[in-house]
């Protein structure tokens, strides 16, 4: 994971933020007539890999949303960047309610007004109003040249602030744009990349459940008597003959 996606505990963050950042990374570089391939393949990745079926419905119902195919680079930013904020205060809710957030790193409305004054135009404690043109301007830097350079100098000190606030959610309509080869493989390979991380994770989760599980454990436990008794009932038999 990205060295800022590491959560104060084991089980928050990581994953999910990694994969946040992936996705926009990815629209911040693309061209103008990449960006309905782009929202189609992250719709489709989702609904295919993410491990989560309520935040795969979630993130369904915000690309049903969307009704008009994107013709422009920002369009997607934009859409990505707003989709993952209403994926926060949704979380911050239902992490309040369970106490299951990461007490160090909690969702927050992204970017934070320390972060970007110029983003904002007014806010007051309910509602935001946002400078879309600022907004885009700060993401194509954050997750564009910010990310990279971060990413180079591994000893970069990130403040909570800069912190990509985690989240889930996520699927998908089917119209896509003939696009460039080159973003495609991009795309295509990063997919690959996040599919093998998820399938692993998932085992390790299944791993965790069995072995936590007295029910699991019990079966397993009783399946491993039977083996080994049928075992040392054929190795008598090799030996008396």
């Amino acid at each position: 994971y990205y060295m800022f996606c590491r959560g104060s505990k084991n089980e928050t963050r990581g994953f999910s933020c990694g994969l946040w950042v992936l996705m926009h990374s990815l629209s911040v570089r693309i061209e103008d007539g990449e960006s309905q391939f782009a929202f189609t393949t992250i719709c489709d990745f989702i609904n295919n890999f993410f491990m989560c079926d309520d935040c795969r419905r979630h993130f369904h119902d915000m690309c049903l949303s969307v009704k008009t195919p994107f013709k422009k680079a920002r369009d997607i930013v934009l859409w990505l960047w707003s989709a993952h904020n209403k994926v926060n205060e949704r979380l911050k809710k239902d992490e309040a309610s369970l106490g299951t957030g990461d007490p160090k790193f909690p969702k927050m409305i992204w970017p934070p007004k320390q972060l970007c004054p110029s983003c904002y135009l007014s806010s007051t404690q309910k509602t935001i109003d946002w400078d879309h043109d600022e907004v885009y301007k700060f993401l194509k830097k954050y997750y564009g040249e910010k990310l990279v350079s971060s990413y180079k100098k591994n000893s970069v000190s990130v403040s909570k602030e800069e912190v990509v606030a985690a989240a889930e959610e996520m699927t998908v309509p089917r119209n896509a744009l003939v696009v460039p080869v080159g973003a495609a493989l991009a795309i295509a390979l990063a997919s690959c990349a996040f599919g093998a991380l998820a399938c692993y994770w998932r085992t390790q989760q299944k791993n965790r459940k069995y072995y936590h599980n007295p029910h699991y454990l019990k079966r397993y436990n009783s399946n491993y008597m039977v083996m080994n008794t049928f075992s040392n009932t054929e190795n008598e038999r090799i030996k008396e003959r």
